[in-house]
């Protein structure tokens, strides 16, 4: 098991840790440093960058000045038995991002190589990929497209 460590980007303030998670799998931490944005106590960080001080993953994240959480659907990995991805149309200035649909996965290698992809195909429509999210209140990920024809 691995330790990971979410700090605020702010030099002056010496780089202070938020979120210090002392065991957690590897897979967790490449799917978190993947991730554009982690929502976690009714915030929204932005990754800023990620680093490695051995035995410690850190990711550096920033208030995102124009993200606001989602509050609904609550849905834990626990009661499914699956990990939840859900694909959310991006629509420029929307209060609401539209819910494309729902992929479960068994593995989080699985969830991290759609993680990691810039288009997908889903019902024949092809999707280009904006954001990729932990979103912990909501106990998901969140993938963010927008329709490429």
């Amino acid at each position: 098991m691995e330790q990971l460590e979410y700090r605020l980007f702010d030099e002056q303030k010496n780089f202070p840790a938020l979120y210090h998670f002392k065991s957690i799998d590897k897979d967790e931490v490449m799917v978190r440093f993947l991730a554009d944005y982690l929502v976690k106590d009714g915030v929204v960080y932005e990754k800023t960058s990620n680093a490695i001080e051995v035995p410690l993953y850190i990711i550096y994240v920033k208030l995102s000045e124009d993200e606001k959480p989602l509050l609904n659907n609550r849905l834990s990995k626990a009661a499914t038995g699956y990990i939840v991805l859900e694909i959310r149309e991006f629509i420029e200035y929307a209060s609401e991002y539209p819910v494309i649909t729902n992929l479960e996965f068994t593995s989080l290698s699985d969830l991290a190589l759609l993680a990691q992809c810039n288009y997908l195909t889903l019902g024949g429509v092809e999707w280009e990929k904006t954001s990729f999210e932990v979103d912990e209140d909501r106990q998901r990920y969140v993938l963010y497209a927008i329709k490429t024809r």
